[in-house]
């Protein structure tokens, strides 16, 4: 049976296997390898997902969700006509399409994925991804870092002995920095950074909330039908900026159309703030890795959005080094994953790859503030970007006269303070009442490759030791969850592979009689209408070809308004 790599992303996912020496893209049922991360319920309850969903989300933005990636491992939960989802429950219809769009290309079945995930994904982000993976009917044993994907993809591809690279991963709604060694088969990460909350999106927001202003309005007071199609138009204007050095970005509101062009320079004066969150993630990189940008090799551009002009060029000006591209930046995650799938395999051509992963937050305990008891202090055990596995100890003694019980608490983070950090458990631990400082407990933290941590606490004077491993943490299910999840997702209507391109059309149609008005509304309306006459027939072929007549009218249709 197969492995597959899987690069869930917060706007498009995509997989990948490794064949032949290489690691190859699997296509998906429009034969293309990006797979839009929507996910859509109709009227009849009917589950959408891919490029149908991303089009039904312009008429149908409330039962549409989309960018779930960034409220993994929360309590975030999306209401879709009716239905309760959570974003672990998104993401598993999303890589359920994957696994069987996988099945239907290489023939056999595929049970277990490798999945990428932002390498500042914090542990409750992270188990929040198995358990999606878990309701997708995969079994994910391995996560790998979508920064660390892409270097062994580069790796790969330009066949490198030794080399230093900064990867620049910057996506639809995650920045991933990190500086990575290659060297004799080894994979080595020296340190990771990154923003889960700042992607390419963010610029599409602030080209929207730009020219809302401009024409006197506010983006956040409008209803959610507006938004979404403003944000495409946005998205639509930031893409021709990759060709061209002017994009007109145009929308029509209450009734009349509004216009403004767009400069890749006005662009860097629209997106400052973004610029500035980039230059932090960016410099405490290199800072943690110890290193300057005379010591890297090659920058190297990953992810999507990497593509704009103004990222590489601002790129370019920090680091006063120019970024390179090796592949695809939107497929190079993708590709990294599938190299690490062939790793799992045990493939001849590649097992001998190594791959070190690190630590992306401190662990620790708590431990008495003695300025205000309600505000513990972080004691770190683990520092960030640890190699993996790692296995550390921190000593504590009761803080107290009499102390009969210890309350551990175990968190996750850089902050000074706990209650700044997060809370991924604790431990209870009965201990001798004795005076200040004669109960000795040692803390061990034990933080494995696939990011489970096992903390053990041994009492030196009662010679007792407690083990917990923890898997519990905000936004994760339980097993029992996790079970009654899987039988409620099983029950769901998905649609079913093949139909997608008239799916598509049809969605694509609907929109556009939305969309238009007078007589290009009128042709929307007959081509519809023709579609649905030639569905009516159930001639695969006579529907195939009016399939592609009137995607052809629809493309006129959209290149004219």
């Amino acid at each position: 049976m197969a492995v597959i790599g899987i690069d869930l992303g917060t706007t498009n996912s995509l997989a990948a296997v490794y064949r032949n020496g290489e690691a190859v893209l699997i296509p998906n049922a429009l034969s293309e390898p990006l797979t839009p991360s929507v996910v859509n319920v109709d009227e009849e309850g009917m589950i959408w997902t891919g490029a149908p969903a991303r089009e039904r989300q312009l008429l149908h933005p409330e039962d549409s969700a989309s960018s779930f990636k960034r409220f993994m491992g929360t309590g975030r939960s999306f209401s879709l006509r009716d239905k309760n989802f959570t974003p672990q429950e998104l993401s598993a219809l999303i890589l359920k399409r994957l696994k069987e769009e996988a099945e239907q290309y290489l023939g056999e079945p595929v049970e277990e994925a490798v999945i990428s995930v932002p390498a500042y994904f914090n542990d409750n982000q992270r188990k929040a991804t198995k358990d999606a993976g878990i309701l997708a009917g995969l079994k994910v044993e391995r996560l790998i870092n979508e920064p660390s994907a892409a270097a062994l993809a580069v790796c790969q591809i330009q066949n490198v002995e030794e080399a230093s690279y900064l990867v620049f991963d910057f996506g639809g709604g995650t920045l991933d920095v990190s500086v990575v060694d290659c060297f004799e088969n080894v994979v080595e990460i020296a340190a990771v950074s990154g923003d889960n909350h700042l992607g390419g999106n963010d610029f599409d927001l602030k080209i929207a909330e730009s020219f809302c202003e401009k024409h006197g309005f506010v983006f956040r007071e409008m209803d959610a039908l507006k938004q979404v199609a403003l944000l495409k138009a946005a998205e639509k204007a930031k893409c021709e900026l990759t060709q061209n050095s002017a994009a007109l970005y145009k929308a029509e509101l209450d009734g009349e159309e509004y216009g403004m062009f767009l400069t890749n320079q006005e662009l860097v004066s629209v997106g400052k703030d973004i610029f500035e969150r980039i230059f932090e993630v960016v410099k405490r990189a290199l800072k943690d890795s110890h290193r300057t940008i005379d010591d890297i090799d090659e920058v190297i551009l990953a992810g999507g959005s990497s593509k704009m002009p103004v990222v590489a060029l601002y790129l370019e000006e920090i680091l006063e080094k120019k970024p390179v591209v090796v592949g695809s930046p939107d497929y190079i995650v993708a590709l990294g994953a599938g190299y690490y799938a062939g790793i799992k395999e045990r493939n001849e051509e590649i097992k001998d790859v190594l791959l070190t992963d690190i630590c992306p937050f401190t662990l620790g305990t708590d431990i008495i503030n003695p300025r205000d008891r309600s505000r513990p202090l972080m004691s770190p055990i683990i520092e960030r970007n640890s190699v993996l596995p790692t296995s550390k100890c921190g000593y504590f003694m009761n803080a107290y006269d009499g102390q009969k019980n210890v309350k551990l608490g175990i968190y996750q983070g850089e902050s000074y303070y706990c209650d700044e950090n997060i809370k991924l458990g604790e431990i209870n631990m009965e201990i001798l009442p004795r005076p200040r400082g004669q109960v000795h407990l040692e803390v061990r933290f034990t933080y494995d490759i696939n990011g489970i941590l096992e903390v053990e606490v041994y009492d030196r004077l009662k010679e007792e030791r407690v083990v917990t491993v923890l898997t519990g943490g905000s936004g994760r299910l339980s097993e029992e969850e996790l079970k009654e999840r899987l039988a409620e997702m099983k029950k769901l209507k998905t649609q079913p592979i093949g139909g997608e391109r008239v799916r598509l059309v049809m969605a694509r149609g609907e929109r556009l009689f939305k969309e238009l008005t007078g007589s290009e509304r009128e042709i929307a309306a007959m081509g519809l209408k023709r579609l649905n006459e030639a569905l009516s027939t159930q001639n695969d072929q006579l529907i195939n070809h009016v399939r592609k007549e009137i995607s052809d009218l629809f493309d006129n249709l959209e290149a004219g308004s």
